[in-house]
């Protein structure tokens, strides 16, 4: 179980690294482009079709690899039904976006023209498709085609983005319209991929399954709102009690911080899956700590790292107009380190079929997180915002720990604490790296 997981997660963790590089260098881009107030924008647009997609999700994803994983349904079966979920979930998520456009928007989003709502509007059928059908490919563990989804998204992103906005120096617009047209193509790539692996779609409708579907997925839906909100919702009360430019900064110190999680999210999409079809609870008992303080320990030495840099990190990317953005982004990286081994140990009690802990642990972290927002934003701008998420993030971290300590049996310092035996896990990892990628191209070189 060990080796195959370390296999896929180095894959998962070289595919993550290149997207972040990507990444990095589209945000750059968009952000020199648009300047401070001008991202802040694009960014509260973007936040719509996340926030619709987050509340039409109703966990069919994750259910997807819950029972594939259990063997209770073939990946063509849930292939059609995520189809059909899809397309009806999509129309219903459309009809509520415009309502939120048209009679609350002034509300919702302050600042942010009509216009950029509604061309962003147009993203959420795809961010369902790709939440809702994705999860086939890694329930079957197609581990490579499930990460060169998001690579290709990367890619083309980067690539339109070079030419459309670097090279014209386009507006928002075109910016929210180069998003689309990567997500679109990423669809295509995924669709056909899927039919492959599935080996065609049955639409046979399966009333046990849907019912099943739902329970599940309910949970999930849950989890996933809780998540969105803890992660999103204070980027509403900057704006609100700020500005869109306020955004603009705030919104880059989250997203460069969250870049340090790529080894937490890459041993989590593979974690879930495996926990999902463990059969030996040993096993199973001393895999996720093994995956947790290992997560902890390099989202440490990464964040240390990130954290003497900071100021060469944002100034040379970002320009000096961003500046405002390295106190919150040092503070966030603290944030950063607990939410790795929430990540982990949330995969794990998720892959139980126990979600629902995730929820309630969560609302506790929310709860936190706004009394402190409310009192902490006015006073303190963002840098109050960046503390709060951080003190919620860590109420989180040690919660989650004492609930999965006392649903595993195993120690917290087994969770937290990396081993000298541990350090064989890396020498994997350098082995892993050097017979799959260094020589292959030493091969290709010859």
């Amino acid at each position: 179980m060990t080796g195959k997981f370390t296999r896929d997660t180095l894959f998962t963790l070289f595919i993550r690294v290149t997207n972040i590089i990507l990444a990095l260098f589209s945000s750059v881009i968009v952000a020199r482009t648009l300047g401070p107030t001008g991202k802040g924008i694009y960014a509260l647009a973007v936040l719509l079709p996340t926030l619709l997609m987050t509340f039409s999700n109703i966990g069919i994803g994750a259910a997807a690899v819950y029972y594939i994983g259990k063997k209770k349904y073939s990946p063509k079966e849930v292939f059609g039904i995520n189809i059909v979920y899809t397309l009806i979930i999509s129309i219903l998520a459309i009809l509520a976006g415009l309502i939120i456009i048209f009679f609350f928007g002034d509300g919702i989003f302050p600042g942010i023209e009509k216009e950029y709502l509604l061309l962003a509007l147009l993203l959420t059928p795809l961010h369902i498709f790709i939440n809702f059908i994705l999860g086939i490919l890694l329930a079957i563990q197609k581990i490579k085609k499930y990460n060169l989804i998001s690579f290709i998204q990367e890619v083309i992103y980067l690539f339109l983005v070079v030419i459309l906005i670097w090279g014209l120096h386009l507006g928002i617009k075109t910016v929210i319209i180069i998003e689309f047209l990567s997500f679109f193509i990423a669809c295509l790539f995924l669709f056909f991929w899927t039919l492959l692996e599935t080996r065609g779609i049955s639409f046979k409708i399966d009333k046990m399954h849907i019912k099943e579907i739902s329970l599940y997925g309910i949970k999930i839906y849950l989890a996933n709102v809780v998540s969105f909100f803890r992660k999103r919702y204070d980027m509403f009360l900057v704006n609100l009690f700020l500005n869109p430019t306020a955004v603009g900064f705030y919104s880059t110190a989250v997203g460069l911080s969250e870049r340090i999680l790529l080894m937490a999210q890459s041993s989590g999409i593979v974690l879930f899956p495996r926990v999902s079809s463990e059969r030996d609870e040993n096993r199973l008992k001393n895999f996720t700590p093994l995956v947790c303080r290992n997560t902890l320990f390099i989202t440490l030495i990464a964040a240390i790292i990130l954290f003497l840099s900071s100021n060469f990190v944002i100034t040379t990317f970002y320009s000096e107009k961003f500046h405002d953005s390295i106190q919150p982004f040092n503070i966030l990286l603290i944030g950063a380190v607990a939410v790795s081994g929430i990540v982990a140990l949330g995969n794990d009690i998720t892959g139980r079929g126990k979600p629902i802990i995730n929820v309630y642990i969560g609302i506790v972290s929310i709860i936190v997180n706004i009394i402190l927002d409310i009192l902490l934003i006015p006073r303190f701008n963002i840098i109050g915002a960046s503390w709060a998420s951080v003190v919620s993030d860590i109420v989180l971290f040690i919660i989650v720990v004492i609930i999965y300590s006392k649903i595993s049996g195993n120690k917290i310092k087994d969770i937290i604490f990396i081993k000298k035996s541990d350090f064989r896990f890396y020498k994997n990892f350098i082995t892993l790296f050097k017979n799959k990628y260094l020589n292959y191209s030493n091969n290709q070189a010859k």
